[in-house]
């Protein structure tokens, strides 16, 4: 069985590779709102339903990214409340 002190050292370890994981999805976010702004601006004029649903899933895709990000902040302010009951 782990010590509290070892218990410890790996929640702040999860923690911090959470936060690296993160920042990486801030990136990912930004090639998304990159790539739907693109694709918007070349489907002006159209409304073609490939167009239209390629904007759709990757507005999507966009949409579990925040989602992503929501649940990893969560689970990160949980916990950092855990490490400091034990």
């Amino acid at each position: 069985m782990a010590t509290v002190e070892e218990v410890k050292v790996n929640l702040a370890a999860s923690v911090d590779q959470t936060q690296r994981a993160l920042q990486t999805l801030r990136g990912v976010a930004d090639s998304f709102d990159e790539a739907l702004t693109r694709l918007r601006l070349t489907a002006i004029g159209t409304a073609h339903p490939s167009i239209v649903d390629a904007i759709s899933q990757l507005e999507q895709a966009r949409l579990r990214i925040d989602e992503a990000q929501s649940l990893a902040t969560s689970a990160i302010s949980s916990a950092d409340t855990y490490r400091m009951i034990v």
